[in-house]
């Protein structure tokens, strides 16, 4: 793909030049935006564990903007949950990521569970047509 314009590459390929960019500056602090917004499974872990890979060989500090809530509780140290630009909760996944500080920031019915890879909070939203579901079980 060295041949190709910027323009011409995804908006996830696209993603991944503009963070190599930033690793190779050897930076001491990596901000990202939605750094997973345009990628699809595989390279949203592959970035994640590079992320982690970078802080804990190169103690380089990784602070991340994401929505995805499912991986921001599987690689970060610690959240800071925002509700219209307003801080609600800073801590520990565990301690962000409940069902009450959930539901109140984002006005949706949610299942908080633990993770079958550990003590990880799990996010599942549930869409209106399983309510009823949910209530009987």
């Amino acid at each position: 793909m060295a041949h190709r314009k910027l323009d011409q590459l995804s908006g996830g390929e696209q993603q991944r030049v503009f963070i190599a960019r930033a690793i190779c500056q050897e930076p001491q602090i990596i901000l990202l935006d939605e750094p997973t917004a345009s990628l699809d499974l595989a390279h949203q872990i592959r970035l994640m564990d590079l992320m982690e890979k970078l802080k804990e060989e190169k103690g380089i500090t990784v602070v991340m903007v994401s929505h995805d809530v499912n991986l921001a509780a599987m690689y970060c140290d610690r959240l800071l949950l925002l509700n219209k630009g307003e801080m609600v909760c800073l801590g520990h996944p565990d301690e962000v990521l409940t069902f009450r500080t959930l539901e109140a920031v984002y006005g949706c019915t949610l299942l908080v569970d633990e993770s079958p890879l550990g003590k990880i909070p799990r996010i599942t939203p549930v869409p209106h047509k399983y309510l009823d579901h949910l209530q009987k079980g």
